[in-house]
């Protein structure tokens, strides 16, 4: 049974792109983006683009729109597994020298945590959607 993509609760996430753009940028620095970019609002508004833009095709229908949604969740990741190995060392070093901003650095790190959650379940109900078909009410 094929589901209205419009409807999907995958697909919500895209179509609020600029509203989390504005969340991450004036409430929650380091949300999604911050993992891959910094804190820089220049990286913040181009991952934002990015995920309206495939928000936008999904909303259209567009024939690879939910592989580009996946394939962007899963590239996120490889940047997540990253930071999550290396970001504890860095932390760690930057407060064993002393470095000013060290202290932001592990905020901004305990701050993309839900980000992180929402992208690895996001990923596994992709992927279990796609080979099962078991979610498509979602």
């Amino acid at each position: 049974m094929e589901t209205d993509p419009k409807k999907s609760l995958l697909n919500s996430f895209y179509y609020l792109a600029p509203l989390w753009f504005l969340v991450e940028t004036l409430f929650w620095p380091n949300f999604r983006a911050g993992v891959v970019f910094g804190a820089g609002l220049w990286g913040s508004a181009g991952f934002y683009a990015v995920e309206a833009g495939i928000g936008a095709a999904l909303w259209m229908r567009l024939p690879y729109a939910a592989l580009g949604a996946l394939a962007e969740n899963v590239i996120y990741l490889i940047f997540v597994v990253k930071f999550v190995l290396i970001g504890p060392m860095d932390i760690a070093s930057s407060l064993a020298a002393d470095v000013q901003g060290a202290d932001a650095m592990a905020r901004n790190y305990a701050s993309a945590m839900p980000g992180i959650i929402y992208s690895a379940a996001h990923v596994t109900l992709r992927i279990r959607k796609a080979l099962g078909g078991r979610f498509d009410s979602l």
